[in-house]
């Protein structure tokens, strides 16, 4: 419950961008903007050491090890700041205007904060305490889209959406620290400890930054082949898309704790699996679909500007990726739980080195016929989704996903897709009545074909009421 209603409000903060930031910023500034993210968010990579996963799967594990454990945030605030100096150094060195640099700037003495931040996060997870970890995403998540709105809407440009940015993560850190209470560093001074949290945390580590690689470098690429504007069109469609995403996002969070717990269970862990897996996909597929469908009528229903057109085939392309990610995150977050994260993160390494060989030789060509890089980029991160996909499912458990699987995640497409059906003829009125007409349609649909039953909807409504995050995980798949 308590996250459910932190991401919900944390919603409120994206969808205020989303809103905001395109129309405020213009397709150029919103370019600009992604550009110094991504340069920032890349170069951060050196202060990750994948230890805000590795904390909150040990601690689940074992309670008495938080302690030593802590010593993380001794090693990653020394590499926030390398990182910052780092991303600075390396905006001056390319061909970067002032404007871009600035925001750089700003964004780099935001990776000092979010390292310490990934930190505290991580062990509070690990503790269960679902109820502080929601909060302070509550903060960064509604405090960003609050400020960052405030700043676009005032006439502060990109650096004004960078320093919103450092100003939400910075408050979330002390919210964050204030749940945590005084911080136990006993293993701080040990080189063991050190050592432990290094090697333990180099997976998740591999992982974590190859999937920033791929996630971020296209960014990158579009802005030197196609200029800034093509990256505020792809920013643009990405933050449409990416909204629901909560929705798993909070799946993902909760079951890390619960899979850590059952993964000397193999039975237990195959089912609660399954049950995530299952449970992404009914929340993600008629989403994805009813996005691509409404792909012009959404930019128009926001008031893009008229540069944005461009987005709507972003949109169309990014789409599918919305329900492969879900699983995806299901699905590596099983892995991790496991004790397979070596074989995923080299899952995620693979991507990381075909994702930007890809985008290197599409990118340019997508420019060149269709004056639109972006399209290749949106393609490209879709396949490469699709790609860890069915690598995650192959390196999982023997009997996780079955052929039972397959066939629920047919009928929830087929459910689906009379969703799309019934969306066509009504996507030139008012978008509310798309929206409600493709719910209800979806609703029934999915009763018929037994993707949803009175009896989900019963335990629903009986998991509503706040819990321990563990014990609903562990009912549901029951």
């Amino acid at each position: 419950m308590t996250l459910g209603v932190a991401q919900a409000l944390g919603w409120i903060g994206a969808i205020a961008l989303a809103l905001a930031l395109p129309r405020y910023l213009g397709d150029v500034g919103l370019g600009k903007f992604a550009f110094a993210f991504a340069i920032t968010r890349l170069v951060g990579l050196t202060a990750e050491l994948g230890t805000a996963t590795y904390l909150a799967k040990t601690i689940a594990q074992d309670r008495s090890r938080a302690s030593g454990l802590a010593a993380a945030l001794v090693l990653r605030l020394p590499l926030g700041a390398i990182a910052a100096l780092m991303a600075m150094a390396v905006a001056r060195s390319g061909a970067h205007d002032a404007a871009s640099i600035r925001v750089v700037d700003v964004l780099a003495y935001g990776l000092i904060v979010d390292a310490a931040l990934t930190v505290v996060q991580g062990a509070l997870q690990g503790h269960g305490r679902m109820r502080a970890y929601a909060t302070c995403g509550l903060v960064s998540k509604l405090g960003f889209g609050a400020l960052g709105t405030a700043a676009v809407m005032s006439g502060g440009g990109p650096v004004g959406v960078a320093l919103s940015w450092v100003g939400a993560q910075t408050v979330a850190l002390a919210v964050g620290f204030a749940f945590l209470g005084p911080v136990r560093l006993e293993g701080a001074r040990e080189l063991g400890a050190w050592r432990t949290v290094l090697l333990g945390g180099l997976p998740f580590f591999i992982w974590q930054g190859a999937l920033m690689v791929y996630g971020q470098i296209d960014a990158v690429i579009l802005s030197f082949v196609s200029g800034d504007a093509a990256v505020g069109w792809y920013s643009a469609a990405y933050r449409i898309v990416t909204i629901p995403g909560a929705l798993p996002t909070i799946l993902m969070t909760v079951l890390l704790p619960a899979l850590a717990a059952a993964a000397v269970e193999p039975a237990r862990l195959r089912r609660l699996t399954r049950r995530a897996v299952e449970a992404a996909i009914v929340l993600t597929v008629p989403t994805a679909i009813g996005t691509a469908v409404l792909a012009a009528q959404i930019i128009d229903a926001v008031g893009y500007p008229a540069a944005f057109q461009h987005s709507v085939v972003l949109i169309i392309l990014l789409a599918p990726s919305l329900p492969l990610v879900a699983v995806d995150m299901m699905v590596g977050t099983a892995l991790n739980a496991s004790d397979r994260q070596r074989r995923w993160a080299m899952v995620a390494v693979a991507a990381a080195v075909l994702n930007p060989l890809v985008n290197i030789v599409a990118i340019p060509l997508a420019h060149e016929r269709w004056g639109n890089g972006a399209i290749a980029a949106a393609g490209v991160t879709t396949a490469t989704e699709l790609f860890l996909l069915v690598a995650g499912i192959l390196l999982l458990p023997r009997r996780t996903l079955d052929r039972a699987t397959l066939g629920f995640a047919a009928r929830v497409g087929a459910a689906g897709a009379v969703m799309g059906l019934a969306l066509i003829p009504a996507r030139d009125l008012p978008i509310i009545v798309p929206v409600t007409l493709g719910a209800v349609v979806y609703c029934l649909a999915s009763l018929a074909l037994r993707t949803v039953t009175a009896d989900d909807l019963r335990q629903i409504a009986r998991h509503v009421r706040p819990r321990t995050p563990a014990r609903v995980l562990v009912e549901v798949g029951t």
